[in-house]
């Protein structure tokens, strides 16, 4: 994914070089699902679905890039066809952390899934910023335990001598 400008001062001055070790790493493939950098591949549907399919006719299980043997074009459904673009994925979301063993070379399709719980919670979090509007539920709990408290407190009031 790029990098966008206003995170740019969060890496460090070479990370062109860590991102190119990564990827030298990884065989230039995605460490996930092993699909080649820059290349063009059919994403499955239907009966296919969860399944890659390159040039060649080589077919690969999206989730682990395992071999799973050859078909022809015209037999595998497609969903899309993808360029991919492997990005270093940092697994703790924090670019300053560049040690090897936090990152890793990820396809746009394997980084967006490791990702999504973090893209959520920042969407929210920038929406409610954005409007300004406090978390519903954190109030629902404060009042329940504030309840709680009352009701804990009056019942040892009417049980006490």
């Amino acid at each position: 994914m790029p990098i966008k400008p206003e995170n740019r001062a969060r890496y460090p001055e070479n990370w062109d070089e860590i991102r190119e070790a990564i990827l030298e790493r990884a065989g230039n493939k995605c460490e996930k699902c092993k699909a080649p950098n820059r290349t063009l591949i059919a994403r499955g549907a239907g009966t296919d679905e969860g399944a890659y399919m390159l040039e060649s006719s080589e077919v690969f299980s999206a989730e682990t890039g395992e071999y799973l043997g050859r078909c022809r074009h015209s037999a595998f459904e497609v969903a899309r066809m993808v360029k991919v673009v492997l990005t270093i994925a940092h697994l703790d979301h924090i670019p300053e952390h560049c040690d090897p063993d936090n990152l890793r070379a990820w396809c746009q399709r394997c980084h967006l899934r490791y990702d999504a719980e973090h893209h959520k919670a920042n969407a929210t979090a920038t929406r409610r910023a954005r409007l300004n509007t406090p978390d519903l539920f954190a109030e629902v709990e404060a009042a329940a335990l504030l309840c709680m408290g009352s009701n804990t407190t009056q019942e040892n009031l009417e049980s006490s001598p």
